[in-house]
């Protein structure tokens, strides 16, 4: 209870120093930054708040517009035709963290995307259990936290995208990272406090070389990683 009274005081007091533009559904956008348009789609369907995600997007934000819903509705393909239409542009770039609605990269209104250790629900059939298949139009970049995948028990393949065509997409991995570290310190600490995912253990140091700085090192290394994937975002995207 503590907890939520805190974010949601974060997210009023914020609101009042943060532009916004509305939808034809009169669902609010918030509009942030300078140069070409990004659509952000944060955890769990786009419902988690992207605050939890500032010290990564504000670094998106010296080369790219950052457009973010403040609902907590689920993101899909409409959202990307009512993203451009109420800010006036023919395509938009998107990026998502974790769980996101894969039928988006189906809209021929994206420019590019990119995608952070992508996570959707499988199709269920007859067939059994069966992953989404996506044809790209457009590329794809994706950046893989190897501590998600590469562990005791990485992330199913069942719920990962199966592209028909590689051509446009890039796949990557970093190494000593986990799930929830793009997240703000704050929030990453939570996540790692809770267990749910395995996160950054901070760097090894030499035996003659270590001192006491366990959490300095665990945020440095976050520190690193966000701006690893912000300056490949703002590559790949302005590309």
């Amino acid at each position: 209870m503590k907890l939520f009274f805190i974010v949601n005081m974060f997210l009023v007091v914020s609101s009042f120093f943060t532009p916004s533009i509305k939808t034809s559904k009169g669902e609010k956008l918030t509009v942030s930054g300078k140069g070409p348009p990004i659509l952000f789609s944060p955890g769990l369907y786009g419902t988690m708040p992207s605050r939890f995600y500032n010290n990564f997007l504000n670094k998106l934000k010296k080369n790219n517009t950052i457009i973010t819903y403040n609902n907590f509705n689920q993101l899909n393909s409409d959202s990307i035709n009512e993203v451009t239409q109420a800010i006036g542009v023919d395509k938009i770039s998107y990026v998502s963290h974790s769980s996101f609605e894969p039928n988006i990269l189906n809209n021929e209104k994206i420019n590019n995307a990119v995608l952070l250790d992508p996570i959707t629900v499988p199709n269920v059939n007859f067939n059994g259990v069966e992953r989404h298949q996506i044809n790209p139009k457009f590329p794809i970049l994706i950046i893989k936290a190897d501590k998600l995948y590469n562990t005791e028990t990485p992330l199913p393949d069942w719920q990962e995208i199966e592209f028909l065509d590689n051509q446009l997409v890039r796949e990557e991995y970093y190494e000593n990272v986990g799930h929830t570290d793009i997240l703000d310190d704050f929030w990453s600490n939570f996540a790692m406090n809770l267990n749910l995912w395995d996160t950054t253990k901070g760097e090894m140091v030499e035996f003659n070389n270590w001192k006491l700085d366990h959490k300095n090192s665990i945020s440095n290394t976050r520190k690193t990683y966000r701006e690893y994937v912000a300056n490949q975002t703002i590559e790949f995207i302005n590309q």
